[in-house]
This record gives structure tokens, C-alpha cells and sequence, in this order.
């Protein structure tokens, strides 16, 4: 049997229909860019919240939005 470390992550399943909150940092590497440009797209309108005292996304509306800017 395999002893757990301390401190270490343990996977937990994922419910139907849950994303995950990305950080800025993670935002910029999904799309290639630097966190400067996720924040002029926050400028511009990009859709974010604020959990826990810090700034926090969710993917999917991100594309929503930037599927209604192309229209």
C-alpha cells in the first residue's frame, strides 16, 4: 500500500456541468498571450469575478464573450 505525502493534492471527481476558476496567469497561458493583454481584454469587457479578495474567470464565458464581439 502506497503512503500519502502530506500536504499532497488528492484528485477528486468532477460534478456534471463544474469548470473550474482560472487565475489570470492561467487565462494568458490558455490563449498565448501575457497577463497584460487579459487585462486590457478586461477593459474591454471581459468577463471575470471576485472570489475570495481575488480576481477569477471561467473559460466558457470568455468564448461566449468573444464569440459576441465577432458578430
Amino acid at each position: 500500500m502506497q503512503q500519502q505525502r502530506l500536504g499532497a493534492v488528492l484528485p477528486f471527481p468532477r460534478r456534471a456541468g463544474f469548470e473550474p476558476w482560472l487565475s489570470k496567469k492561467q487565462v494568458a497561458a490558455h490563449y498565448g498571450y501575457s497577463t497584460r493583454w487579459v487585462e486590457l481584454r478586461m477593459r474591454d469587457g471581459m468577463p471575470s469575478h471576485v472570489r475570495g479578495g481575488h480576481r477569477k474567470f471561467v473559460l466558457s464565458e470568455i468564448e461566449a464573450w468573444f464569440e459576441g464581439r465577432q458578430t
